[in-house]
């Protein structure tokens, strides 16, 4: 099964615009989200990539500060088994009287096997000088030290490697304010790691 959702937003003058998304159980599946920001505006996405088998998962944005005073952050998170996939690619536009912008990306992936791939492509195109841009990109494994720590504290290994995961994951759920939907989305993140293993 794939799927491919598109997202184009314009989100005006002080306004705000959040957006959470998990990917999972598809064959493929791709996120495209392209937003223009206005003055003052602010963008927001936390997204999480829970891929296993052979699985391509794909968020792509293109965030566009087309005014003076906007603000983006972008936090995915990804966790990656057996022979799967998983790709951010994320552009950050300034234009020209987009001064004061501050916008930020942040991309980490966590491989659970060696066939496992992640891409992370940040991409700047800034074209005001006033601006605080910022991006980085990290692909990594489950830290053994932690694993053993928690394992000489009398927690079984899969519960500790659960645990891990699902603080990992949260990173791209902080910042949503009801309580009900992102213990909503966490628990579906559980149900997920459960089966990635």
């Amino acid at each position: 099964e794939s799927g491919i959702l598109r997202y184009d937003v314009t989100v005006e003058a002080n306004a705000r615009f959040d957006l959470h998304c998990l990917l999972m159980d598809r064959d493929y599946g791709r996120v495209e989200i392209a937003v223009k920001l206005g003055d003052g505006a602010h963008f927001e996405l936390g997204g999480a990539i829970l891929a296993k088998g052979s699985q391509v998962l794909e968020i792509v944005t293109d965030v566009e500060h087309v005014e003076p005073n906007g603000t983006s952050n972008q936090t995915v998170r990804s966790v990656l088994a057996d022979k799967s996939t998983g790709s951010f690619l994320g552009k950050i536009g300034v234009a020209r009287d987009a001064q004061r912008t501050d916008a930020a990306q942040s991309v980490k992936s966590m491989l659970l096997d060696r066939g496992a791939t992640a891409n992370a492509v940040p991409q700047l195109e800034i074209f005001a000088d006033d601006v605080k841009c910022a991006h980085g990109a990290t692909v990594g494994e489950l830290d053994r030290q932690a694993l053993f720590y928690m394992a000489t504290r009398g927690l079984p290994p899969e519960v500790a490697r659960g645990l891990m995961l699902q603080a990992f994951i949260a990173d791209a759920f902080i910042g949503i304010d009801d309580d009900a939907a992102r213990e909503a989305l966490e628990g579906k993140v559980r149900d997920v790691l459960e089966n990635l293993r």
